[in-house]
Order: structure tokens, then C-alpha cells, then sequence
């Protein structure tokens, strides 16, 4: 069985579709999806809630071949500086407190099979600083130091599972519609058949589209207050 959290647009909605064709896919979103094919069970359900036991009832005794966490929440419009204690919970809650949260709690089931994929969406944000976009990026970044830990503890634990977190450009989705990006953005589908086609094999870290691993290089070599020039409007 694979696992997909937030499956119910954007990428998640993508790799529902490529995954669903070889096994059963369990989506975990804020609406219930109605699918005619057989592979696909959805649950509604707010990963924010902390009880979470029909997430782990609907896996039952099925073990998961693959888990995608490709949930995200960012308050674009709002400047992050000026957020309420609520909603930068929220922001925090949906972009990291909750995926490490059932990450442990499956890992700690034993409901993972041998050589399992599980794979964080992590953003450019983690390169590119956004001033308004503070906690969100604080977010993410927190994301990608939970995934360097979590595959060296695994490691350590002699646990055979694989662990990918995916340095995402902008995509074309919902939650980005209307908003400016320094670069193109990207159909999901075209990441989510990168995922699929490189399954069996992903375990590090991907920027995604590759041409942001060299991005990463240079804003690394570039002085902050040239970064923060051409940051200033995103």
C-alpha cells in the first residue's frame, strides 16, 4: 500500500494517479475523494488533529511500500512577521510538526515494509530567503533538518527504509495561484513521473528541477545583501 498524504490536488493529486496504477493508495486530505478506481481509499481528515487513529486504523495490518508527505500550507498574502500565534501554529503544524509526528508513530508501528520510501516535499524556501515568508520557510527548514536526522538514525537503527526530501521549484498549483516566483513554475505532473519513474531508488536529498541544485551554489557564494536584492519582491 502506499500512503499519500494531502492527495487531494497539486502534486499529491499526481502521484495518486501514477501510484494508484500498480498498488493500493491511501489519501489522507481535507475532502473525501470519489475515484472509480478500486486502488484508491481516501480519508477525510485534518493531519492537524492530534488524534489520528483512523489514519492508522485505515492502514489496518497493511505494511506501506511508499509514503509521501506532498501536504503544504502557506499564507502568501499575509506578511508572516505580523501572524497571530494561531495561525503561525497552523503554518507549522501542517508543514512539520504533524508530518514528523506520523512519520515516528509509523515508524514505531512497525506498519513500513522493508526498503520502504518515505519522502518529505520540501520547498526552494529552504534556498531562497522570503521576507514575508518567514515562518513558512522556517517551516521547511526545519523539515529538511528533521530528514538529515532521520536518515541517520535510521541508519544507525539498522532500520531498512529509504528516506528522500525533495527541494521543490515553484509549481503550478492551488496555493501558489497569483503569486509572483522568480522562476517559471512547473506542472507537478511533470515531478510527480519523476518520482514514479525513480521509486525503487530515491534515498537523499533532490532538487527538483535540477537546475535549483545549481542555484543552491551560487546563492551560496553570492554576499547576503546581493541575495536579499534579488529576494526583495518574492
Amino acid at each position: 500500500m502506499n500512503l499519500i498524504i494531502g492527495g487531494s490536488s497539486g502534486l499529491g493529486k499526481s502521484l495518486t494517479i501514477y501510484f494508484s496504477e500498480i498498488d493500493k493508495t491511501l489519501i489522507v486530505s481535507r475532502k473525501l475523494i470519489k475515484s472509480k478506481n478500486k486502488n484508491i481509499i481516501s480519508i477525510k481528515l485534518d493531519i492537524n488533529n492530534h488524534n489520528l487513529s483512523r489514519l492508522y486504523k485505515s492502514i489496518k495490518k497493511e505494511e506501506l511500500s511508499n509514503i509521501f508527505f506532498s501536504v503544504g500550507l502557506a499564507m502568501w498574502n499575509e506578511d508572516n512577521l505580523n501572524l497571530n500565534y494561531e495561525k503561525s501554529k497552523k503554518i507549522l503544524d501542517t508543514n512539520f510538526h504533524s508530518i514528523t509526528k506520523i512519520t515516528n508513530e509509523l515508524i514505531k508501528r512497525k506498519k513500513l515494509k522493508k526498503n520502504c520510501l518515505i519522502c518529505f516535499c520540501s520547498s526552494v524556501s529552504t534556498i531562497l530567503p522570503r521576507h514575508r515568508q518567514i515562518i513558512y520557510c522556517a517551516s521547511k527548514s526545519a523539515l529538511n533538518s528533521y530528514y538529515k536526522s532521520l536518515k541517520t538514525s535510521l541508519y544507525l537503527r539498522n532500520l531498512n527504509y529509504r528516506v528522500a526530501n525533495l527541494i521543490l521549484g515553484y509549481m503550478d498549483t492551488k496555493m501558489s495561484k497569483g503569486v509572483a516566483t522568480p522562476f517559471k513554475k512547473i506542472n507537478p505532473d511533470k515531478i510527480a513521473r519523476y518520482i514514479f519513474i525513480n521509486r525503487k531508488k530515491l534515498h537523499g536529498i533532490y532538487h527538483l528541477p535540477k537546475y535549483w541544485y545549481l542555484i543552491r551554489l551560487l546563492v551560496g557564494l553570492l554576499p547576503d545583501n546581493i541575495v536579499q536584492k534579488i529576494t526583495k519582491n518574492f
